[in-house]
């Protein structure tokens, strides 16, 4: 249509009428292309706004599972310094709350790290779709110090294999049944976490079990220095946490706690 208007106008030389559809063809695709930068632009925001909202939700549980890794694991030291403290006549306790203890004293805070998002972001290359500086300034810390590789446990768990040495395994299913961290907690769970090795921890009959174990803790010769290493690392596993903790408070909501 414009077309045959333009060749229509050039042969009766309306030079005004020609310069005025082509004004208009080129206004259309100026507008054209607008319309599909706006949308393109649309599509961006969109996809920044999910990106950002699912990078912070993965964070957030980062977030919960770093504060339940300083709680789980001052609550393992204490255990192992309970238990330390028994073996070594500064404390007296009765059988079952020894073997309970030393078992304690075993456990690992085993949540993985949640970083399907970051990968995704850094996979495709939608890392800078994140407007927000601060944020991924964090998570780029966080994900990419590799958390597993700055854990100051001894990846051998030397204490845990010692208890195990000298556990029975009816009991020992026992222990890990009732005496470890729930097996229904959840990740965004903050109110399991001040208890998860404090609650009490009853269980019917292996008396004879218990007696046994717990004089195998008392005359071994090899489990007094392992549970002292592990009061330590327990410890400082829990205390490292501060720097992260203080992190996510910079960088995100605060925490349902």
């Amino acid at each position: 249509m414009i077309l045959s208007r333009i060749s229509k106008a050039i042969r009766e030389q309306n030079w005004f009428a020609v310069a005025i559809e082509f004004l208009i063809v080129i206004l259309g695709v100026v507008i054209g292309f607008q319309v599909t930068a706006w949308n393109a632009q649309r599509m961006a925001n969109d996809r920044a706004e999910v990106l950002t909202a699912r990078l912070i939700e993965d964070m957030q549980a980062e977030q919960w599972r770093v504060i339940g890794v300083t709680t789980y694991y001052e609550q393992v030291a204490d255990n192992a310094q309970r238990a330390l403290d028994t073996l070594e006549g500064r404390r007296e306790t009765d059988d079952r709350t020894l073997v309970v203890e030393a078992f304690r004293a075993t456990q690992i805070f085993s949540f993985p790290v949640i970083r399907t998002t970051y990968e995704e972001l850094v996979s495709t290359g939608t890392i800078n779709l994140i407007a927000d500086d601060a944020l991924i300034a964090g998570a780029i810390e966080y994900y990419e110090t590799g958390q597993d590789e700055i854990s100051f446990q001894n990846p051998d768990r030397p204490y845990r294999y010692a208890f195990f040495a000298l556990a029975e395994r009816d009991l020992y299913d026992a222990l890990a049944d009732v005496c470890a961290e729930p097996r229904t907690l959840t990740i965004g769970d903050y109110d399991a976490l001040p208890g998860l090795l404090l609650s009490p921890c009853e269980i019917e009959g292996h008396d004879e079990a218990f007696a046994r174990i717990a004089q195998r803790l008392r005359t071994s010769d090899t489990i007094r220095p392992l549970l002292r290493q592990r009061t330590v690392e327990a410890s400082i596993e829990s205390r490292s946490q501060a720097y992260w903790l203080d992190l996510f408070r910079r960088i995100l909501p605060p925490a349902s706690e």
